[in-house]
């Protein structure tokens, strides 16, 4: 995992994200995309995930780092050609972008009603 200094949160881990993402988070609007933990964190909008092919080697996110770095069957190969086709990658700090997500009623728990209120 890669760190970075935040203005906020000081030195945190960050999160790689391609241009679209990174404009709905600059807007502070929760992106919808896929998450991949490969390498480190990377969050691509559904148009980038399809059109750059990472649906070949998500499977790769459920490795362990020592795993991936073994894999011999090109889905390195392929992820390192379709991450470096990313437009415009960005870096957001990991605790902004949970708290923009903690913030917004689509990604918020239900709050639980006590047991004598709900009859």
């Amino acid at each position: 995992m890669g760190i970075m200094i935040c203005e906020t949160h000081g030195r945190v881990g960050f999160v790689e994200t391609c241009s679209h993402v990174a404009k709905e988070i600059e807007r502070k609007n929760v992106p919808d995309g896929h998450r991949l933990m490969i390498m480190g964190n990377l969050f691509v909008c559904d148009d980038c995930f399809r059109s750059l092919g990472f649906e070949k080697f998500a499977s790769l996110a459920e490795l362990s780092l020592e795993e991936v770095v073994e894999v011999t069957d090109g889905r390195m190969e392929a992820f390192e050609v379709a991450y470096e086709a990313i437009e415009g990658r960005r870096v957001f700090c990991l605790k902004c972008l949970a708290e923009l997500e903690s913030q917004s009623p689509a990604t918020a728990l239900p709050i639980a009603e006590p047991d004598d209120q709900k009859r």
